[in-house]
């Protein structure tokens, strides 16, 4: 009798295990407790006064409860189920909100985010009505217990930095946003969006020092491939400082020109410049620099990359600098969030910028702004920060045709790139080990 019910409950546990919970665990965010929840969790989605939104099975459900950590199932479905996904959807205004609740009723609620269950060719009404959104990630990632400590760099002028960085230049830069906007679509089901993939990926290799793939990920319409060129450290490899903006654009539903130049081909270049300076430098830490794809479509590119660093043994993300959107009208001015893990890494990017090219900085300190890649580094417990033109003033051109070159304002993003350059710099040095 013994034997049936061990049978059983193994049975039972095994079938449990099949389920995925959408849950909100209530503890009040902090870094210490962002690290209990990766370590009980895995990752989280979203952090808010009720706590962090996470997706665990039964096993770490149980865990949790046992533990007696207060937590509030929101929904649930089965792990390997295809057919339905989550969506976290950012709302403009009232009448984005509207327009989403005519359609779909919100699971979560909480400021401008909005959690909903769909199908995926429900995908085309997010798009057809220009809302940003993430799908969230469903696999379940190792349990880590993060490094809380983190020692910020001294910035301090730097000749051989200040010199560096007057490599980076607005005509290169434009030339490159030029050529990123010629491919006339990114959008990931056009072909220009494969094609910019082989070139970026030709630019990079170019730099001659960088291991250069195109790892493939899946998204619905087809695989797709982002662009990631490694520079291993001299010192500690294991050490990984990440660059990244992602190069597929985007306009509304229907229309065959995505041009993309601002959103984001200034982003990409960003990526690609920074790491023709840097690149060539024998530098203690590993870089990675990642062009992502299919960002517009719900961070998927981006997901990818951090699900594979996530479950890389003994790898640690030191920082993650993420551009996007980085030539819309020159006031001298860039906004940079983070969250509370990262508010450290906006104080470093705030001090440098100002010191090595005398660019503002509109800091966003403990942000749910996460509509761009750098949350899904924030998902698996890593300090990111994105650097934006602006918020929340978007250009004019925002996922329009008319988002070109010719509208570009490219003073703006030589300043945005070195400031990103110099902060990679200053963190990515023997001193600073």
């Amino acid at each position: 009798a013994e034997f049936d019910q061990f049978i059983k409950s193994l049975r039972e546990e095994k079938r449990l295990d099949r389920i995925g919970y959408l849950v909100m665990v209530r503890v009040k965010p902090s870094k210490a407790n962002e690290t209990k929840i990766i370590s009980l969790a895995g990752k989280y989605f979203y952090a808010c006064p009720e706590g962090y939104l996470t997706h665990v099975n039964y096993t770490r459900l149980d865990k949790m409860q046992k533990a007696k950590i207060k937590v509030k199932i929101i929904n649930k479905k089965r792990l390997d189920d295809l057919k339905e996904a989550w969506y976290m959807v950012w709302i403009n205004d009232d009448t984005q909100d509207k327009i989403l609740r005519e359609k779909f009723e919100p699971l979560f609620t909480h400021g401008h985010t909005r959690v909903i269950r769909i199908q995926p060719e429900d995908e085309e009404f997010l798009t057809a009505n220009l809302f940003r959104y993430s799908i969230l990630e469903e696999a379940l990632l190792p349990l880590k217990v993060l490094d809380e400590k983190v020692i910020a760099p001294r910035v301090e002028l730097d000749p051989k930095i200040q010199e560096l960085i007057l490599k980076i230049n607005k005509t290169d830069m434009t030339s490159t946003v030029q050529t990123l906007e010629n491919f006339r679509s990114r959008q990931v089901r056009e072909t220009g969006n494969a094609r910019a993939t082989n070139w970026l990926a030709g630019e990079f290799a170019k730099i001659g020092s960088l291991t250069v793939a195109t790892p493939t990920f899946n998204y619905n319409s087809g695989p797709l491939s982002n662009v990631v060129a490694t520079q291993k450290g001299t010192k500690d490899p294991n050490t990984v400082i990440v660059v990244c903006g992602h190069f597929d654009s985007t306009t509304s539903y229907g229309s065959k020109d995505a041009p993309g130049a601002d959103d984001n081909g200034t982003g990409a270049a960003g990526v690609l410049h920074v790491a023709s300076v840097a690149g060539r430098l024998p530098l203690p830490f590993t870089v990675m620099y990642c062009c992502m794809n299919a960002e517009e479509v719900g961070l998927v590119g981006s997901k990818a990359i951090a699900k594979k660093m996530a479950a890389t043994e003994g790898l640690k993300i030191k920082a993650v600098l993420n551009m996007d959107m980085i030539a819309d009208r020159d006031d001298n001015q860039v906004a940079v969030i983070g969250n509370s893990k990262s508010n450290w890494l906006i104080d470093v990017f705030k001090d440098v910028a100002k010191l090595y090219t005398g660019i503002e900085s509109k800091p966003l300190y403990d942000s749910d702004i996460w509509y761009s890649d750098h949350s899904s580094f924030w998902n698996i417990g890593a300090s990111a920060i994105l650097t934006i033109e602006g918020y929340p003033e978007m250009s004019a051109h925002y996922h329009k045709p008319t988002d070109l070159v010719a509208n570009l304002d490219p003073a703006l993003m030589e300043r945005i790139a070195r400031s990103n350059l110099a902060t990679l710099l200053t963190l990515d040095s023997e001193k600073n080990k």
